[in-house]
């Protein structure tokens, strides 16, 4: 077992948030050298990482943030999985409903749930999807044991805020939670991205488990990690699924109260959720260029800008998919399942315009899947654009 594992199942063994800080703040329990591997598993930055822990304002302080990145989100996580195992309702065939499309074109959601038969078995699907250990959440998918994610989802605070840079997340390393508790601790090794959002995925590679963190029955600790499959082709109207960690929050709804009061609508369960609905197909690049131009100004579109987004119907081409399954913040890297159980994309972003749900196409993950010789880390940016590229690539 390394130290970074040894630490994390020291951490999660203190019965509560309280026990957890004082053992932390305490150079007794954790050296100042453990708190800073520990903060390197988050998005904390390294200014904070780093920080002079001598003086007891930083370490109390580094300590405190250690608690909100990693052992809050695990507790979290695991109360949920001991009281209501989510892999149970989707056993049992329990879905969201899909995202209703209003006829001023919007795509919304409801707080109903579905029996849905057609949805596949759990052990190539359900089983695969992971949640990363992280305050700002995200989700994953396992596929030939590795995990492959939104690249956004493998973020930090020392991340540039200018847009037209694109971050260099080679090398960070993060903790991932499945289904049935166990944990266990990556590093991202491969990372296709650019700036305008049509390319975002990553691929990370499993270390090692994290001992003591099974928390339910259904699977024993020495069982292999299952791994999903991707779907070879995929047509608009395709049945799809998808398995995301929503979180406990507030969204959106067409409904109202009684009262005529916009109604807060908790989804249930809050982790590894599953929702249904349909693959429409892709974008094109003109709309996907317009929504980046409309997003990138700071104010309202025109009319005529907001109908063309509205109005226009994704094709069999084109960047990015739309999908209408209901996903929320944490579910960016959730996996598109088909009917079939294939994976056609993952789930990375909403258009603020019309509701739809967007992501990135399964020949992104084939490519980022793909055995590519080892190259040094490089950015390209093409003269007159803001695109950029990061060609960092790790072979398998």
């Amino acid at each position: 077992m390394t130290k970074t594992a040894s630490l994390l199942a020291k951490l999660f063994a203190y019965p509560s948030q309280s026990t957890a800080l004082s053992a932390l703040q305490s150079d007794t329990h954790f050296k100042p050298g453990d708190r800073k591997t520990l903060s390197k598993l988050t998005a904390i930055s390294s200014s904070w990482t780093n920080c002079d822990q001598a003086l007891v304002e930083n370490k109390n302080d580094l300590s405190k943030m250690i608690l909100d990145e990693l052992y809050a989100p695990y507790k979290f996580y695991k109360g949920n999985l001991d009281a209501h195992p989510p892999r149970v309702k989707f056993v049992d065939k329990i879905c969201t409903k899909p995202l209703k499309k209003s006829k001023a074109g919007f795509w919304a959601a409801t707080d109903e749930t579905s029996t849905t038969s057609w949805l596949p078995s759990p052990t190539q699907t359900f089983d695969t999807v992971v949640h990363f250990l992280q305050s700002g959440s995200g989700t994953g998918v396992t596929i030939s044991c590795k995990i492959v994610t939104c690249a956004h989802v493998v973020d930090s605070e020392d991340d540039d805020d200018d847009d037209d840079i694109v971050p260099d997340r080679i090398g960070r390393k993060r903790v991932v939670i499945y289904g049935d508790g166990r944990m266990f601790l990556t590093e991202c090794e491969r990372v296709i991205e650019n700036i305008d959002g049509s390319q975002d995925v990553a691929r990370l590679k499993i270390i090692e488990e994290i001992p003591g963190t099974s928390t339910t029955t259904l699977h024993t600790p020495t069982q292999p990690i299952a791994s999903a499959t991707l779907s070879e082709t995929t047509q608009p109207g395709t049945r799809t699924f998808c398995v995301g960690n929503p979180s406990s929050i507030d969204l959106e709804c067409t409904q109202t109260s009684r009262s005529g009061k916009d109604r807060s609508i908790e989804f249930q369960p809050p982790i590894f959720h599953t929702s249904v609905g349909e693959y429409l197909g892709r974008t094109s690049k003109e709309i996907h260029d317009l929504r980046n131009e409309i997003s990138s100004r700071g104010r309202s579109p025109t009319r005529g800008e907001k109908n063309r987004v509205i109005d226009e119907d994704p094709g069999e081409n084109g960047l990015m998919i739309e999908h209408s399954c209901w996903t929320y913040w944490g579910h960016s890297g959730a996996p598109i399942f088909d009917e079939n159980g294939g994976v056609v994309g993952l789930h990375s972003a909403w258009c603020d315009l019309n509701g739809v749900r967007r992501g990135v196409g399964v020949e992104l993950l084939r490519e980022v899947m793909g055995d590519t010789p080892k190259k040094k880390a490089t950015k390209k940016r093409k003269r007159g654009t803001k695109q950029q590229e990061v060609i960092d690539l790790t072979s398998p």
